[in-house]
């Protein structure tokens, strides 16, 4: 999906969560039809398919076959609720992704400690705050775009095309993994604070911090979706040691 389509999509998922937060459809709880609806706004069906899709991966949202869309239960989650959000469901397990997630972004911080600048911190504290500002205003849509705007920027961070192209391949499985652990509105604030504590990690130059704070944030984020990793045990080779 280009970047423009992706906006696109996030522009009208923001619309429907707007509605939804608006109790438009409180009476019933079910969404028009996805004509109808797509005609309301605006917008293409693919699109809003494409907005639906992630909203039921946020929490708001659930589909049921044959009857339609509807406003989802926030009370519903844990590792059931979970996996019917996941959209690759029957494709990949959400758990392997986690695992996967958490090699690979434990790598690209580990990198990113031995070059971040000051500049490079102060982008990652930007978008701790944006956040942080969408969190007081419950807009989960925003939540998860600096979420996945904080993650990206390690990765650039780091300097590593080769890993940049790995992650980049599975981009669409990755981000669904973090709307679904948003998901979960008693502990949708966590991730703040973990993305400070790794940021404060970078300052430090230290690639082994740095690589322990990542890790326990993604055991974490995979905590949030009911799913529970084994975590391994601490980079203390010398290789993780800074150089600087």
């Amino acid at each position: 999906m280009s970047t423009q389509s992706t906006s696109l999509v996030k522009q009208v998922a923001q619309q429907l969560q707007t509605l939804i937060r608006q109790k438009k459809w409180s009476k019933t709880g079910r969404l028009p039809g996805q004509r109808q609806l797509a005609e309301q706004l605006g917008v293409s069906r693919a699109s809003l398919r494409e907005a639906i899709t992630m909203l039921e991966g946020l929490g708001l949202l659930r589909s049921e076959a044959g009857r339609g869309v509807f406003i989802a239960d926030p009370r519903l989650k844990g590792l059931e609720s979970a996996y019917g959000r996941w959209s690759f469901q029957g494709r990949y397990a959400l758990r392997d992704v986690y695992m996967v997630r958490a090699q690979l972004e434990e790598l690209a911080v580990m990198l990113a400690a031995n070059v971040v600048t000051e500049s490079g911190l102060d982008q990652l504290r930007d978008t701790i705050v944006n956040m942080q500002d969408a969190a007081n205003q419950g807009d989960l849509v925003i939540m998860a775009e600096a979420d996945q705007a904080f993650h990206e920027r390690i990765f650039e961070i780091a300097g590593s095309p080769l890993l940049t192209d790995i992650v980049a391949g599975i981009e669409n499985v990755i981000e669904s993994s973090r709307q679904v652990a948003f998901a979960n509105p008693d502990r949708v604030a966590e991730p703040i604070q973990e993305h400070a504590h790794i940021v404060d990690a970078l300052a430090t130059g230290s690639p082994a911090l740095a690589s322990s704070a990542m890790r326990e944030h993604l055991h974490n984020v995979a905590d949030r979706s009911g799913i529970r990793l084994l975590m391994p045990a601490a980079r203390t080779d010398s290789s993780s040691k800074n150089t600087r």
